[in-house]
Order: structure tokens, then C-alpha cells, then sequence
């Protein structure tokens, strides 16, 4: 059966994760593999020896959500962060990233998971949302301009963050927005699959979320 890696949320005790991502991957006919910072990371540092053999063994990637990044990562003073997310997950993550370009293995990253992906690429982030649109909660829509995933069209979407992606990371390629213009998913060109998006598709049931999975997992191999 193959694997997919999950990444989790840390503190100094515990690891949590939705069970939502591990019922998404189970119920696709996969198995979930989840990925703690200690896995890749001893007294702070990154052991890409690790890192290398942990992305040959699982078939694809999910970073899952998570709190707020340290504005640090992209060279910013903390002035609306709320719960920062340790540095070791950061970091294990960031190394995720790079090793999985390398073997263009399918990674998805949500919430926060796609605002780290695009700090990898030497973006940034609004570090609180003001708009007419409430993120934090509920549903919006969003405007998908760019048929990369699927078709154009408007869809709905739920909302769970404070935080986006601002300056887009190089060589990114957004396909949608919300009507707010906040960016709601970007891709890679060129890779088999990278994609992140800003709602959560593991707890949403509409047409966009169904689509999103189908198509990952299908890239899996």
C-alpha cells in the first residue's frame, strides 16, 4: 500500500493532527504516514540523510494546517502573529519541500501548509487579514481564473486563517483568489504536482475541495 506523508502540528509534549487528513487518505485506498519534526531534525539541525530516505519511502506529501510562521522565515518582525509555530517544524518542513522538488513527488500544502510553501519560494505573508471577507470563519467564494486543476468557474470554499500569502514566491503561479483578492491556491509550473491552497479541502465537502483530492491522489503512484 502506498504511503503518503502527513505533516502535524507540534508542541513541546504533543503531536496533533485532524483525523479528517487521515480519513481523506484512508478512504482513497492509501496509507497515512505521519511526519514528526523529529523524524528529520536532531539538536535543531536537518539531517538530510533522513530527509532523503523518508521521501523514497512515501509516494506523496501533505503539509498539513497549522498555526502562525515566525515572520523571521521571511524576514519580517512578529507584529500580528498570534501562536507561532515552533522553528523545528518549519524547518523539517522547508527541507520537505526542497527534497520533493527534487524527486517531483506530488505535494500538497494547506493553510499553512501553502503559506510555508510559498515562504520556501522567497515570498511572504500578510500577517493579519483585514477585508470584507471573514477567513476565519464560515464559507466564501473563491474565483478559479487558471484551468491548471480544473475547470474556471466560481466555487465555495470554507475558511480558516487570519493569515495569506502576499507577495506571490518566485516562480509560483496563482489560480485563484477570493473576491477580497486574497490568493486562495498556486501551483508550480512544470512540477508534477505542488499545489496550495489557503482553505482546508480535508473538512469541506464541495465541488473544488472533491476535485483538488481526486486529482493528488491520482498523481500518486
Amino acid at each position: 500500500m502506498k504511503l503518503i506523508g502527513i505533516t502535524c502540528s507540534v508542541n513541546e509534549k504533543k503531536l496533533s493532527l485532524n483525523r479528517d487528513y487521515i480519513q481523506v487518505i484512508v478512504k482513497s485506498g492509501f496509507m497515512p504516514f505521519i511526519i514528526s519534526p523529529e523524524m528529520v531534525i536532531s539538536e535543531g539541525i536537518v539531517c538530510y540523510d533522513l530527509i532523503k530516505n523518508l521521501t523514497k519511502k512515501i509516494s506523496g506529501l501533505i503539509i498539513s494546517g497549522g498555526a502562525d510562521v515566525n515572520p523571521q522565515f521571511y524576514g519580517e518582525q512578529n507584529i500580528s502573529c498570534r501562536e507561532i509555530v515552533p522553528d523545528d517544524r518549519v524547518k523539517a518542513e522547508l527541507a520537505l519541500i526542497e527534497s520533493f522538488l527534487i524527486s517531483n513527488k506530488p505535494i500538497l500544502g494547506i493553510c499553512y501548509g501553502m503559506q510555508i510553501m510559498n515562504i520556501f519560494f522567497g515570498g511572504n505573508l500578510y500577517q493579519d487579514i483585514n477585508t470584507s471577507i471573514n477567513h476565519q470563519t464560515g464559507e466564501h467564494e473563491i474565483k478559479v481564473f487558471d484551468g491548471f486543476l480544473f475547470k474556471k468557474d466560481t466555487y465555495t470554499v470554507n475558511s480558516f486563517h487570519h493569515q495569506a500569502v502576499n507577495k506571490i514566491g518566485e516562480g509560483l503561479k496563482v489560480f485563484c483568489k477570493a473576491k477580497d483578492d486574497i490568493v486562495e491556491g498556486f501551483y508550480l509550473k512544470g512540477h508534477k504536482f505542488f499545489v496550495g491552497v489557503q482553505w482546508h479541502p480535508e473538512r469541506d465537502n464541495g465541488i473544488a475541495s472533491k476535485f483538488l483530492w481526486q486529482i493528488f491522489l491520482k498523481k500518486i503512484k
